[in-house]
């Protein structure tokens, strides 16, 4: 139930932001069936995102037309930063991450085999500079998990899967600019480079460096959203 709330309160987070920075008012966002695919979520949780967003007047839904941006407005646009800012959500991603994923990568390094690392190529081979923001995101938690396949564990395979909701709005942050997404791709690289030549000193490192850099930039554009408003 927990786990239910926290990924739809952080879609609708991700969702309104885009609004608010990305479309205008009467632009319409793309069907359900579309947003959960790029956002790699259900259906179900699309729609309690998308209802939050309308009861908080930023988006009108109706059947047969689908769900319309509406004029902005100053209520609405400081209830979304209440939604998508809280330090102590984004504190608890950021420790969750840095505790698990980087053992995660070491174990990798270790176990992974030839058929691991054409995968992890294969992510990265479909990861460029032309991407949606909502793209590269869903290639971030494809690598990611593709590690943890690596790892030879299921356990953290079902882990990475189950806590990609919890750290969605973290993500979604730091894909949010080509700056964040340039940098997720180059720290991707390096971690696949340790891993294929099985330095797992390397990987842990790698992995925790990219997880500090991706804190770092969300914490970055926190304050210069503070600084503008």
């Amino acid at each position: 139930m927990q786990r239910g709330r926290t990924l739809s309160a952080a879609t609708a987070a991700h969702l309104g932001r885009l609004v608010l920075d990305d479309l205008a008012p009467g632009d319409k966002l793309p069907p359900e069936r579309t947003l959960a695919a790029d956002l790699a979520v259900s259906r179900t949780t699309v729609r309690e995102a998308l209802q939050e967003l309308e009861r908080r007047r930023l988006v009108s839904r109706t059947p047969g037309r689908g769900t319309v941006v509406l004029p902005r407005s100053v209520e609405a646009a400081e209830m979304l930063d209440r939604m998508s800012h809280d330090p102590s959500e984004t504190e608890h991603v950021t420790e969750f991450r840095a505790l698990v994923e980087p053992q995660v990568a070491a174990l990798a390094a270790i176990r992974a085999d030839e058929s691991d690392l054409v995968r992890l190529e294969a992510i990265l081979a479909s990861t460029h500079a032309g991407l949606s923001p909502a793209e590269s995101l869903a290639q971030d938690v494809a690598f990611h998990v593709q590690v943890a396949r690596a790892s030879g564990n299921p356990l953290f395979v079902s882990l990475c899967e189950l806590s990609s909701g919890w750290v969605q709005d973290v993500r979604a942050k730091s894909h949010s600019t080509s700056e964040g997404r340039r940098s997720s791709f180059e720290w991707h690289q390096r971690i696949h480079d340790a891993i294929r030549r099985h330095d797992e000193t390397a990987a842990h490192r790698a992995m925790t460096d990219h997880l500090a850099d991706v804190a770092h930039l969300v914490e970055s554009k926190h304050r210069e959203r503070e600084h503008h408003q």
